[in-house]
């Protein structure tokens, strides 16, 4: 797995394209999930491991205005193995991800519009946060486009942040993510003095999904999750993100 420890992530990493088209990341006839999850970029999984090959892509989704995303879609019957509160799996499809479920998880999809709000206006805060985050996400790509770095506001000179600030290796075992919503995964324990710890998201198949990349989703816009994880499940080709919040 990649050493990253030494590398400066303001500089795009060999393999990584920054926001890729989202005709190169979701299949055809579910393009309209860009509504929901902002492409960040691209990477080529032989960059993480040299067993690997093909490509995946690194996602931010625009839900949750808080708590967290899926949250408000729990109970309405569109979650599923790969699909929970604060967890997003897909399944590759020559590069391009298929998500693993009913898209009307998202609380704001088209299907959902009769869906009553969990509170007093909650849909049209979402709905606001939503706009703002796009606009937001749209001035990151054009700073990104004129000056050809990652930058979060405006200035002079830019304050650049990273692409990414992990590429594989481990991930944290006593992150919040791991014990916020329950998921089947394997932790094994390195140190239990000191609680160190490896964790494995695993697939229905009962596979370990290993880490690919994470980065704050605020390096992208001016709200996100303070970390993305990203995880990819060589057997199946399935890929799985989770959030983790401070």
């Amino acid at each position: 797995m990649t050493n990253t420890l030494s590398q400066d992530f303001t500089q795009i990493p060999t393999g990584m394209q920054p926001f890729p088209a989202i005709e190169d990341v979701f299949v055809a006839d579910q393009l309209e999930l860009a509504k929901h999850l902002h492409p960040l970029f691209s990477l080529d999984l032989s960059q993480v491991n040299p067993e690997w090959s093909g490509v995946v892509h690194m996602l931010s989704p625009l839900e949750p205005y808080e708590s967290l995303v899926g949250e408000l879609t729990e109970w309405d019957g569109f979650h599923g193995d790969l699909l929970k509160t604060n967890w997003i799996g897909f399944q590759l499809e020559q590069g391009r991800y298929r998500l693993c479920g009913d898209p009307r998880y998202f609380f704001l999809h088209a299907g959902n519009a009769q869906l009553a709000d969990p509170h007093p206006g909650a849909r049209a805060d979402l709905e606001r946060h939503c706009a703002e985050q796009h606009r937001a996400f749209a001035r990151t790509v054009e700073r990104f486009n004129t000056h050809g770095v990652l930058a979060r506001e405006d200035g002079e000179p830019l304050d650049a942040v990273e692409f990414v600030t992990q590429l594989g290796g481990e991930v944290d075992g006593l992150a919040n993510w791991v014990e916020s919503v329950e998921f089947p995964m394997q932790i094994i324990e390195l140190d239990p003095d000191r609680g160190d710890s490896n964790v494995y998201p695993l697939s229905p198949a009962g596979n370990r999904f290993f880490h690919v990349a994470s980065v704050p989703g605020w390096h992208y816009r001016t709200a996100g999750a303070d970390l993305i994880v990203m995880f990819y499940e060589p057997i199946e080709g399935l890929v799985l993100f989770t959030f983790d919040y401070s």
